[in-house]
């Protein structure tokens, strides 16, 4: 249960709540503001929670402040804030990695497969729509697949407040990356643009979280 709800949680709701307002009404510097205010407010929160500061999880803070500037302008930055993408997906199998020494590699398997067996047929179904990003998505849904095994190996080997907030908000997040595929390249619907944000800002307060629980227990 997450215990720990002062101001700039609430800040950091309020913000998002607000950001969800300017989605898709030609604002985009309005949108990328409160956007990027609501990240600042879940950063002052871990600074301010935490005992020991997690670097891996600090830069994946600078990089969702950036990724999200560069995505709101997706016409023209839409490859740069991929990147950023696959670079915190990186940085989230780094911080997840424990699970390797915990666990047998063959049992390890198990937990892997099949995320990477749901990616597969994922990738498939939207390959052909997918154009120029094509290597790209193929990038970020492999490290998505394994650090929701690594995650869920993780909750599995000690099921404690940190591994549970940390596997239901990765599965948060890679939920809402195929919502974003299938609503960008299948069919646009302004009510996924809306669920899929609204799904990230619960996955980084998710997060952010079991990052006080790690250094904080």
């Amino acid at each position: 249960m997450i215990k720990k709800i002062n101001f700039y949680s609430i800040a950091y709701f309020v913000a998002c709540l607000v950001s969800l307002f300017f989605i898709d009404v030609n604002a985009s510097i309005t949108e990328m503001i409160v956007k990027i205010s609501a990240l600042i407010f879940l950063s002052f929160l871990y600074l301010s929670s935490t005992k020991t500061i997690n670097y891996f999880y600090l830069f994946v803070l600078m990089n969702s402040i950036a990724s999200d500037t560069f995505l709101i302008f997706d016409d023209d930055f839409l490859m740069l804030g991929t990147i950023l993408l696959l670079a915190n997906r990186i940085l989230y199998i780094i911080i997840s990695r424990r699970a390797l020494s915990d666990i047998n590699p063959k049992n390890s398997l198990s937990y892997l497969l099949p995320s990477l067996l749901l990616f597969v047929i994922i990738y498939e179904l939207l390959k052909p729509y997918l154009q120029q990003i094509s290597l790209s998505f193929l990038l970020i849904g492999i490290s998505s697949a394994i650090v929701i095994g690594l995650s869920f190996m993780n909750y599995m080997n000690n099921m404690n407040e940190k591994n549970k907030l940390f596997f239901f908000g990765m599965l948060l997040i890679v939920t809402a990356d195929v919502l974003i595929a299938i609503n960008k390249f299948l069919d646009y619907h302004l009510a996924y643009v809306i669920i899929y944000t609204s799904m990230y800002y619960v996955a980084r307060y998710f997060i952010c979280q079991s990052m006080i629980e790690e250094t904080n227990r």
